[in-house]
């Protein structure tokens, strides 16, 4: 629940579960490659350089939506953000460039690559709930909410009015350093030299959860014959569903459309697509669909 361990500047929570998230999903490849029967020299170097040039991507998407950047609006300095949708707005192409060079499928890699970044994104979430990053809404409505001028920000910060109080809200408060503090410390919500923020949502652990309930089905649904591309289409569609409702309890991104964020916006447009895509894949041959035999 820090941005940094203590003194310790030069590694944060976040930058280790990066690491530890990125070997992970790598590993998990590596042993789907390996059911396979696919050479599992591409994973070894499809991984890190499809990851390193998406990296890009997230400054793309930062570009592209500059206000999204700004997590309290104009009372809190814009930060640098590491942003999935920029990841993916890279890694697709780049994932199908590196499949026409090295002559292999396109739906079978992302197929390959389907449950291992599923995974990569739940050890994610658990660096962002260590790091303080990704938040959620106010469990409570205070009683400042009211005063702040601007309704964009009170809506920021408490999307669901409806959830608050309820048997189904439950969160927890973060520590001073974190940016749930310097977010209600900057709309009035607590006084300076309060010891914690206000209790919120734990949206990053929520995604969590879901997203290894996603992993858990998509893993019954590939015994299954299914036509190369449609597991990868199917694990889109649902994080994209899951991200959409995750994002009405986050506070860390900026009403864009409503009570809508960008990322929603993107959800949508995702989820259209891999409907689209379902519709043309699900009648598809399967002859030529890879079987994953993990023990």
């Amino acid at each position: 629940m820090y941005p940094v361990f203590g003194s310790l500047n030069w590694i944060t929570p976040y930058g280790l579960m990066l690491v530890v998230a990125l070997f992970g999903g790598w590993f998990y490849m590596r042993r789907r490659a390996l059911a396979s029967g696919m050479d599992v020299s591409h994973v070894d170097l499809a991984v890190p350089l499809i990851f390193a040039v998406s990296l890009l991507g997230a400054e793309i998407l930062t570009t592209i939506s500059p206000q999204d950047t700004e997590f309290a609006g104009s009372l809190v300095q814009s930060h640098s953000r590491f942003r999935l949708f920029g990841l993916l707005l890279v890694a697709i192409p780049a994932l199908y460039v590196y499949s026409r060079v090295a002559k292999l499928s396109f739906r079978k890699l992302i197929d390959l690559s389907a449950l291992p970044v599923l995974l990569w994104l739940a050890l994610i979430r658990l660096g962002c709930f260590m790091a303080g990053c990704c938040w959620g809404d106010l469990i409570h409505e205070p009683p400042g909410l009211t005063d702040i001028a601007d309704p964009l920000l009170s809506a920021q910060v408490l999307t669901l009015p409806w959830l608050s109080g309820t048997q189904l809200a439950f969160g927890a408060s973060f520590p001073t350093e974190s940016l749930a503090y310097q977010q209600h410390l900057a709309l009035g919500l607590i006084e300076p030299g309060a010891v914690s923020s206000l209790p919120v949502h734990l949206a990053q652990l929520y995604e969590l959860i879901l997203l290894i309930v996603l992993l858990a089905v998509l893993r019954r649904a590939e015994s299954k014959q299914l036509p190369p591309g449609l597991l990868a289409l199917f694990g889109l569609a649902g994080y994209s569903v899951l991200r959409f409702l995750i994002e009405f309890l986050r506070a860390d991104n900026m009403l864009v459309l409503g009570s809508l964020t960008f990322h929603q916006l993107s959800c949508i447009v995702l989820l259209i697509v891999c409907v689209i895509g379902i519709a043309i894949l699900k009648h598809a041959p399967v002859r030529s669909a890879w079987n994953f035999k993990l023990h």
